[in-house]
């Protein structure tokens, strides 16, 4: 039998995978830089190089049409819900591919229409018409990507996203170029401009220019190249212990394993795998501090954070991580020790029961999520079931040609299958009333996480009806959760950035530095650390830097659950306001004209704090 500290080990592992799945289809939906853009193909790979031959990758254009009965996990009956959309199954979407040859003329008439001087009207005419063919391609790779995840043996649909995917991010690169040369055209173009997509647009393909040096392009491949051995590495590498392989997977899926087998096998793992990707990131930090200093910054990180769109800075965050750990890490720390979540964990759900009564829930909330809820069950836009061939993930997309969101998930019977639901609704509702799609799309990633991270903690009165007599413990386990992502979001920041900042550190160093700060943030207390764990966060090799996005949204939204403890009617109001958020909006300015705080204010995290005290300690 499991202990209790097991059981929290199992669930964090539990975490990490929902955080790495949930990041590798949100940067799909990101229109990257030059600077990034073999990286993020190669990456978005991630789970094909596992898969098999990629030969079909390049291959010649042709019509590709695919017609998918996606399989529905229920049949629930619904009233109709008038949306002003329409209604559509993905059972009726079907896939052709984009005809990529057509928007590459388009790019190359919009230059030509440049070079002859033509009217700032004409230019933008023929720049919408341009952007008309981008959206429909960029909603295609939505729904490839979606009907491969359905059935990963399918090589035809695996091999057609990578296909579109890195035919895109060719794409991606020429659209930058005649974008950026449309709006230096003229005053003219660039006032109209200006008017028609945005200053924020038009600011950010400017500010794009300066990531586009040709001296760093071999250093990038060669990143890239490293990233996708590490990608390869990890998918393939298994434990030989005592005549017997084991694959992380193993380890963590065997419950006949004793407790202390358990942990001599993790942590075995964790070593052995450290010694082989370690040498990889060794040679990723040279080459990545060898681009920032060709780019003339002071150091990887800060290089990063601006590549990222993000208005904060290395040293912002440096303030998070110091009170992260001054005010989470002893709460968390002491729930840990005081909270007990056994009954909740020993639980089943059965999703029809959850799905029945999400529309109670959702009305209780507010009648916009009512709408979304309507929508989303009579249109049956989710699948939660479980078969051997589908993708092991959870994701939300967005189906532009068809304004539709769809949600994708496995329902086990787990209670974490209802707030990965609730979490992923979160997004549904952004993309039902505010979707930002295609070239001109400017989403703020940590904005995006407030989306769904504060539904989930915004419905705590609605626990009872999802839980029943398990609603306090389900609540608990939410904060808890929600402690990890603010400790490990920021420790896995600090780890970065001292690497970066120090990039002569030894593999050894590295792993000293890890269960340093894993004691620093309380972590090594309640799972312990051996400092070889961090080659397990995929992100620091492909997206490094990002990590600290997870701690930055899970603070608005943790203030969100304050305000809705004094005025529950405020809350859902500045929820929804910062839901239907402008394009590229700036995280500081949506929460403070929301009345939300400082994230990065000391006084902000103590607030957090108090509420989470006093929700453990009831």
């Amino acid at each position: 039998m499991k202990t209790q500290q097991m059981q929290c080990f199992l669930k964090r592992e539990k975490l990490l995978g929902f955080q790495r799945s949930e990041y590798y289809n949100k940067v799909m939906k990101i229109r990257f830089t030059k600077r990034m853009l073999l990286s993020a193909a190669l990456a978005a790979l991630l789970f094909l190089s596992a898969c098999g031959n990629l030969g079909g990758l390049y291959q010649p254009e042709s019509d590709v049409s695919v017609h998918y009965e996606a399989p529905l996990a229920h049949q629930i009956a619904q009233a109709e819900v008038e949306t002003g959309r329409p209604n559509v199954t993905l059972s009726e979407m079907v896939y052709e591919r984009p005809d990529l040859a057509s928007m590459r003329d388009a790019i190359n008439h919009l230059q030509s229409e440049i070079d002859a001087g033509k009217s700032a009207q004409e230019l933008m005419n023929a720049y919408r018409a341009l952007q008309k063919q981008y959206d429909h391609a960029d909603s295609m790779l939505s729904l490839i990507y979606l009907l491969y995840a359905f059935d990963v043996t399918d090589t035809e649909n695996r091999d057609e996203y990578a296909y579109l995917q890195s035919a895109l991010s060719e794409l991606d690169s020429d659209m930058q170029d005649v974008s950026a040369a449309m709006v230096e055209s003229s005053d003219d173009a660039s006032g109209l401009a200006k008017r028609a997509l945005g200053e924020r647009f038009v600011d950010s393909i400017l500010n794009d220019e300066q990531y586009l040096d040709s001296t760093t392009q071999e250093l990038e491949n060669k990143d890239a190249e490293l990233t996708l051995e590490y990608d390869n590495l990890c998918a393939t590498f298994v434990l030989s212990d005592n005549g017997t392989d084991w694959t992380y997977d193993d380890i963590v899926n065997d419950m006949s394993l004793s407790n202390d087998e358990y942990y001599r096998l993790y942590d075995a793992y964790n070593l052995a795998l450290n010694e082989q990707v370690g040498k990889i990131f060794l040679e990723q930090v040279a080459l990545r501090t060898e681009i920032a200093t060709r780019l003339h910054y002071s150091d990887y990180a800060t290089y990063c954070y601006e590549g990222f769109g993000r208005e904060y800075s290395p040293a912002n965050a440096r303030a998070l991580h110091a009170a992260v750990k001054k005010y989470i890490s002893p709460i968390f720390i002491d729930a840990n020790d005081r909270v007990d979540t056994s009954d909740l964990d020993a639980a089943s759900f059965p999703d029809d029961a959850f799905f029945g009564i999400l529309p109670t829930v959702a009305d209780a909330f507010s009648p916009k999520l009512r709408e979304v809820v309507s929508y989303l069950l009579q249109n049956r836009l989710y699948d939660v079931s479980d078969s051997d061939v589908k993708m092991d993930t959870q994701f939300t997309t967005y189906l532009s040609d068809y304004r539709a969101p769809f949600i994708f998930s496995t329902w086990s019977g787990d209670p974490d299958d209802i707030t990965t639901m609730l979490h992923e609704l979160g997004h549904f509702t952004n993309y039902y009333y505010n979707a930002e799609v295609g070239n001109s799309s400017g989403e703020n990633l940590d904005l995006a996480e407030v989306d769904s991270q504060a539904l989930v903690l915004l419905l705590f009165d609605e626990y009872e009806d999802l839980y029943g007599d398990l609603a306090d413990q389900a609540r608990s386990a939410m904060l808890f959760d929600a402690m990890f992502s603010l400790l490990s979001g920021c420790m896995e920041d600090e780890f970065q950035q001292d690497v970066y900042e120090n990039p002569d550190m030894t593999l050894n160093e590295m792993n000293d530095l890890y269960k340093e700060l894993a004691v620093d943030y309380g972590l090594d207390e309640v799972y312990g650390y051996q400092g070889t764990e961090w080659v397990l966060i995929s992100h620091t090799f492909q997206y490094p830097l990002y990590y600290i996005s997870y701690a930055v949204s899970m603070v608005p939204a943790l203030e969100l659950l304050e305000l809705s403890q004094r005025d529950a009617e405020a809350a859902k109001t500045a929820y929804f306001n910062i839901l239907m958020r402008p394009q590229y909006a700036e995280l500081g300015e949506e929460l403070s004209k929301n009345g939300l705080g400082d994230v990065f204010a000391d006084d902000t995290i103590a607030r957090i704090a108090d509420i989470l005290e006093t929700y453990l300690q009831n």
